[in-house]
C-alpha cells in the first residue's frame, strides 16, 4: 500500500499525530487526576465569569439609578 499523499511520505504526519494524541491524553489524565491542578487551569476561567457579573451588577445599577429599567 503506497502511503503517500501528492507524492510526500506520511511519517512525519504520523510522528506529529502521534505525539499530540499522546500530550492531549496525558494532559486529560493530569487534568482528571489532579483537582489541584483543575482548580488552577480553571481559575482565569472563574475570574473573568465573577467580573464579568460584577460588571453586569454595575450597569444595571448605573442603568436603574438613571431611572430606566431596561439596558
Amino acid at each position: 500500500m503506497n502511503d503517500t499523499i501528492t507524492g510526500y511520505d506520511m511519517t512525519a504526519m504520523n510522528i506529529i499525530v502521534a505525539f499530540v494524541v499522546i500530550l492531549s491524553v496525558a494532559f486529560l489524565t493530569a487534568w482528571a487526576s489532579s483537582p489541584t491542578l483543575r482548580a488552577w487551569i480553571e481559575k482565569p476561567n472563574q475570574k473573568f465569569q465573577n467580573e464579568a457579573h460584577r460588571f453586569d451588577e454595575a450597569l444595571k445599577a448605573s442603568t436603574m439609578a438613571k431611572g430606566r429599567d431596561t439596558l
